[in-house]
């Protein structure tokens, strides 16, 4: 397993989800390019009147009347595991804060503390990183991740 600052991870879910956003409206870009490209109609025939034997009148509907022009986009992004938090000392360093994402080995004489941590980004909040803590949110000490 690959070993990243928390920094990074958040970085990374950033840009994954940013990604996401783009290639969903590219690929509604090129599907509705696709659609008036396309003469495609529907031919129905209604009558003129209410009897069995009216005339009918040919109509023609083109298919993009029914198309939906609006582009989906991803509005919000979270991801929520269980981990574990410890500090460990680095060489001739300060202690550090990692997150441990390994299961807990099953010891009968001593359960580990699971915490619960939920990241999420939100479209109106700028993709900004909301982070939480066992249902407590967290501050992050700067201001923007980028």
């Amino acid at each position: 397993m690959a070993t990243c600052t928390f920094e990074q991870l958040l970085f990374a879910l950033r840009i994954g989800v940013e990604t996401a956003n783009d290639a969903l409206r590219l690929r509604r870009a090129r599907q509705l390019h696709a659609a008036n490209a396309g003469g495609e109609a529907l031919h129905v025939e209604i009558p003129r009147g209410a009897a069995d034997d009216a005339p009918l009148d040919p109509v023609v509907i083109p298919l993009r009347w029914f198309r939906d022009w609006r582009v989906p986009q991803v509005t919000e992004f979270s991801v929520d595991f269980a981990c574990r938090l410890q500090y460990e000392r680095a060489r001739g360093g300060a202690p550090e804060l990692v997150i441990d994402l390994h299961p807990p080995g099953k010891r009968w004489w001593r359960q580990p503390r699971t915490h619960h941590l939920r990241i999420a980004f939100r479209a109106a909040d700028d993709w900004q990183p909301n982070v939480s803590l066992d249902g407590r949110a967290v501050g992050l000490p700067h201001a923007e991740v980028r």
